[in-house]
């Protein structure tokens, strides 16, 4: 299931991300001191209108992948899904029309399956885009900046990369770390620019 890795916006942070550590100085942001977006800057009515010129033939790829318990996920991450009949044990019912209903309680990771995550995911040694410090923003109930509430609605070029070509392997074997040179390689399998 896992053949392609799609890469919109997350690949230009993380080759920057893995430059980045190499400089003295790579904050603050290009987009100002505040900034929380990054690149996402870039994208506006203009650069949307030229996405869609890009179209060639219509054809669409589905982003999303079926979570279930046996669904790879990276090192320490999991979901378990429980169905559950609150009251009904037993077979018993509620009310004169002997209603009686499904729930579902999810234990589980939010990072796992397909996801996108906001500028604050990853940092170097607890410096995050931007200068930001864990101290100053990271809590156990949440990020206090850089979240993906502030991920504007992207209309873009997407890339698609063949991992499964790098590996030579139908399906990626489990617990793969794709690296940057890894990337760079799926990348010129293709021909393709970021």
């Amino acid at each position: 299931m896992l053949t392609r890795l799609v890469l919109p916006f997350a690949l230009l942070f993380t080759l920057h991300a893995a430059h980045a550590a190499d400089a003295e100085k790579w904050y603050p942001s290009k987009y100002g001191a505040n900034d929380e977006i990054g690149a996402l800057n870039l994208l506006n009515a203009e650069s949307v209108i030229n996405a869609s010129k890009l179209i060639k033939s219509g054809k669409t790829y589905p982003l999303a992948v079926p979570i279930d318990k046996t669904l790879p996920a990276f090192r320490h991450r999991s979901f378990h899904l429980t169905n559950i009949q609150p009251g009904e044990a037993g077979g018993t019912t509620m009310g004169p029309n002997k209603f009686t209903f499904n729930d579902e309680l999810v234990v589980g990771w939010t990072g796992v399956g397909t996801q996108l995550n906001g500028i604050g995911h990853i940092g170097i040694d607890n410096v995050y885009y931007n200068g930001n410090r864990a101290a100053d923003f990271v809590t156990v109930e949440g990020v206090k900046k850089l979240g993906i509430e502030k991920v504007p609605p992207i209309v873009t070029r997407g890339v698609v990369l063949d991992m499964t070509a790098v590996y030579g392997s139908a399906i990626v074997p489990e617990k793969t770390e794709f690296s940057v040179a890894d990337i760079q390689k799926a990348l010129d399998l293709h021909s393709h620019r970021v």
